[in-house]
């Protein structure tokens, strides 16, 4: 017997009816319904409460024919309460996206701009530089004797500046912090001393770096804070560009450390540097608490270069006792003479006696400033 069809209104009454029970929370024909009656089964006791279940089911067949579809099975139900909007604490993405381009374009430029950055000097005349190594002013075995007499040198000195190599203090930090408590100086005390090695103790540096002691727990922040408006400070290695009034230039990679080891050559790293380069003049690190000095001739470029360890001034160190290292006496500081008017080898010469190198110095300006007046 052919199904009796149904008004086209009483189609959508029951479609509407439907819906509404998915709206009160009653599930759509497919998905457990519990002990709840299904949205269908909900919609047409609600409409025909007093028809038998199979005429209701008959007429929501109909409903389907009359009207072409299902009722809106996607319906969720109502909310049953009303919760409030916030706005979203987060930049939009593409603000997002636009600052963060703007961040790598800034910090882009800053490293480029690091990269045989230029000194000018306006010292007239030969010039000298004295290395300072590893410092580790707070520890107990630093030689502040020999420190503050090559401070005093280099201040004293006409045309000798300074620089440090790293590590400035011990700043120890994570499973090492116990160690300050077999030294006598605190970490503000080590703050104070570096202030003054920096700041006070009337020597002009010209470039400053960080070692991987300076850089623990982020002390590196603090540093340049110390060091601020002063001379150049970089993380661990500086390239850069020693510009002289006539014209001449010298190339000085100066670093923490280079990559690389050696038992048999301290120079290693550095001399690695040099021949896979040859982008400087001198170079120049410290870190390992002995020194070494070389000077050799690229004979592809025709060009004398130095590679250089400054030893540091930490001379009594039981931790490298006990790895069975030996004491050197010397290369605290390794001081590089550099002489623009010069070529070859008399262009830069290293020594690793402060006070010879000042010596040395010295006798250059003098010969130097002779010339000038007879000109």
């Amino acid at each position: 017997m052919a199904q009796a069809s149904i008004p086209r209104s009483q189609a959508e009454a029951i479609f509407a009816a439907i819906e509404q029970a998915l709206r009160d929370g009653y599930s759509p024909p497919g998905l457990p319904t519990g002990d709840k009656p299904g949205a269908v089964m909900i919609a047409l006791r609600r409409l025909f409460p007093d028809l038998p279940y199979g005429t209701c089911q008959s007429r929501y067949r109909s409903a389907r024919k009359v009207l072409g579809r299902d009722p809106n099975w996607e319906i969720k139900p109502a909310a049953k309460l009303e919760y409030p909007v916030f706005p979203d604490a987060r930049v939009p993405t593409d603000q997002l996206i636009e600052r963060m381009s703007a961040d790598f374009e800034r910090r882009n430029a800053a490293e480029a701009a690091r990269k045989w950055f230029q000194v000018k000097v306006k010292q007239p005349g030969p010039i000298g530089i004295a290395w300072l190594g590893d410092p580790h002013v707070d520890d107990n075995g630093c030689n502040w004797p020999l420190l503050r007499r090559h401070l005093a040198t280099i201040r004293d000195t006409p045309g000798m500046f300074a620089a440090n190599l790293g590590d400035v203090e011990n700043n120890w930090a994570g499973r090492l912090a116990h160690l300050y408590a077999a030294q006598d100086t605190s970490k503000a005390t080590a703050k104070q001393l570096v202030e003054w090695l920096f700041g006070e103790a009337g020597v002009e540096w010209i470039v400053l770096l960080l070692g991987n002691h300076d850089v623990w727990g982020g002390n590196g922040d603090a540093l340049s804070r110390i060091a601020r408006g002063g001379a150049p400070m970089a993380d661990w290695a500086a390239q850069f560009r020693l510009t002289f009034a006539n014209g001449r230039e010298a190339r000085i990679w100066a670093s923490h450390d280079f990559p690389g080891h050696s038992m048999w050559n301290p120079l290693h790293g550095p001399t690695k540097a040099a021949r896979f380069t040859g982008a400087a003049d001198l170079y120049i690190c410290g870190h390992k608490h002995n020194w070494a000095l070389a000077a050799t001739e690229d004979d592809h470029r025709n060009a004398v270069y130095w590679t250089a360890r400054a030893r540091g001034y930490k001379f009594l160190d039981d931790y490298a006792m006990k790895l069975g290292h030996g004491g050197q006496e010397h290369g605290a500081a390794i001081v590089s003479v550099i002489d623009p008017e010069a070529e070859g080898p008399a262009f830069l010469s290293c020594f690793a006696d402060v006070g010879e190198a000042a010596e040395y110095l010295t006798w250059k300006r003098q010969r130097w400033e002779t010339k000038r007046r007879a000109k």
